[in-house]
């Protein structure tokens, strides 16, 4: 086996010497103009830019710009629905208020010609 291959070999499976050969390797990289802009080129593929943050804050923005209308559509929609209901309450009550006047009134009438029988 080849000395190349016993090295990595031994860099995945030994946690230890894993550590030791970056740390030693990190150093060369900073120190080495090339190797950083190499290293800062395929780093940079994976950073958003200012203008990956516009979109994406722009996007937020919208999408809580249509929650924000729907939240309102559905507020709209309960108090349509809380005022049909109270319409309804007070119909019923008014009902419930005339069927009353109409009891009091035969049973006042029934009272009264009991009353004038006996």
């Amino acid at each position: 086996m080849s000395i190349a291959k016993q090295l990595l070999e031994e860099l995945e499976t030994n946690e230890e010497v894993r550590k030791l050969f970056l740390s030693k390797m990190v150093v060369r990289i900073a120190e080495e103009p090339t190797l950083r802009l190499t290293l800062l080129h395929s780093l940079l593929t994976e950073v958003a830019t200012k203008h990956d943050l516009e979109v994406t804050k722009y996007d937020v923005n919208k999408r809580i710009d249509d929650l924000n209308k729907r939240i309102d559509d559905v507020n709209k929609r309960i108090d349509d629905l809380r005022s049909e209901m109270n319409s309804k309450f007070d119909a019923m009550n008014k009902r419930i208020d005339d069927l009353r006047k109409d009891m009091r009134a035969y049973f006042l009438g029934l009272w009264a010609e009991f009353l004038r029988r006996f």
